[in-house]
């Protein structure tokens, strides 16, 4: 039995080998061109309005947080100032500054302004 398996499939093998191969015709594959810089035509209005949008868009996004920055540590400063100020008017008067006064140095922000409740 088991030579009659190993015939038929000794047959089988034989009679794929002599069927003639079939070739597959395919499409010719495009060139692959080299890379090449786009064309950007700044004459016209829409671009020119994109690129400046795009400029904008940077120099607010990187600009105002570097700005904020500034400020905050600007006003420390100035408020290290204002409290070394009010130790020497107490030094010297014995009283602190007043609400008033502090005002007039220094304006206050508007997260001075704020109530910090927790709301819990």
């Amino acid at each position: 039995m088991a030579l009659s398996l190993h015939r038929s499939t000794l047959g089988r093998c034989a009679a794929q080998r002599s069927q003639p191969a079939r070739v597959r015709m395919q499409a010719p594959r495009p060139r692959i061109q080299p890379c090449r810089a786009i064309e950007i035509d700044f004459s016209d209005p829409d671009t020119q309005i994109s690129l400046a949008g795009m400029v904008l868009g940077l120099v607010a996004g990187l600009g105002a947080p570097f700005w904020y920055i500034n400020r905050a540590e600007k006003d420390e400063e100035r408020l290290e100032e204002l409290r070394a100020l009010n130790r020497a008017t107490f030094a010297e008067t014995g009283e602190y500054m007043s609400e008033d006064e502090i005002a007039k140095i220094r304006k206050p922000k508007w997260t001075d302004r704020r109530e910090w409740q927790d709301d819990d």
